[in-house]
């Protein structure tokens, strides 16, 4: 096998990352774009292009490649948002002890019923952090291709998640669990940025664009 027929072989197995209509349209021009700035002799594709290949594969995939700015933008944070409610799940597995142990403290005619209610309380938050994880990534996903429902359901998410952290501040929260409730309020800002973002006019105009049906 030569040098030029093995680079090729490894630029298109990077292309196989993008979606096969984009394959079929464009690959051809892209592989010969790339051979014919290559180096003399090189082997294989240099680590910044085959990272730029994946992220253009990445963002394609996504829809992003043709989105605005403020859609982009929206996106990131949802995907950030899904850290943060991984934080927040951490946080709640971390501090189950010191907040039972809190509780027990100020309440120490704490029952036995009380206890396992808490206990519940517990599952229900670690069960709730990864469902939200997997709605933070499919409303990124969904947004950035730009689906008007995902724009919805996001700034319904986002006003849900603001009545529940009035709530936990209303139920005390911070005096038994103040790491969960700053990592709640920090994902809510996150949520309230993203929110704003897919209501500007740019972001409106795309999700109208993506709407509309395709002539012919």
């Amino acid at each position: 096998m030569s040098e030029s027929t093995g680079l090729e072989q490894a630029y298109r197995r990077l292309l196989a990352c993008y979606p096969r209509s984009f394959r079929q349209e464009n690959g051809a021009e892209i592989i010969a774009v790339l051979l014919a700035t290559a180096r003399a002799g090189q082997r294989r594709p240099g680590i910044a292009e085959s990272v730029d290949l994946i992220k253009g594969a990445a963002r394609m995939r996504m829809g992003l490649s043709r989105s605005p700015r403020p859609v982009l933008y929206a996106v990131r944070l949802m995907y950030l948002g899904a850290l943060a409610e991984l934080g927040v799940l951490i946080t709640v597995v971390l501090t189950e002890g010191s907040i039972r142990a809190a509780v027990l403290q100020r309440n120490p005619q704490v029952t036995t019923g009380q206890l396992g209610y808490l206990k519940t309380i517990f599952t229900v938050d670690i069960v709730g952090s990864c469902i939200g994880i997997a709605v933070w990534i499919l409303l990124a996903w969904a947004n950035g291709r730009g689906y008007g429902v995902a724009r919805i359901v996001a700034i319904v998410v986002c006003a849900i998640s603001g009545v529940l952290l009035l709530g936990d501040v209303a139920d005390g929260t911070a005096l038994y669990a103040p790491a969960a409730l700053i990592a709640g309020g920090v994902m809510w800002l996150i949520g309230l940025a993203a929110t704003v973002l897919l209501l500007q006019k740019q972001s409106w105009a795309y999700f109208s664009r993506q709407a509309a049906p395709t002539p012919g």
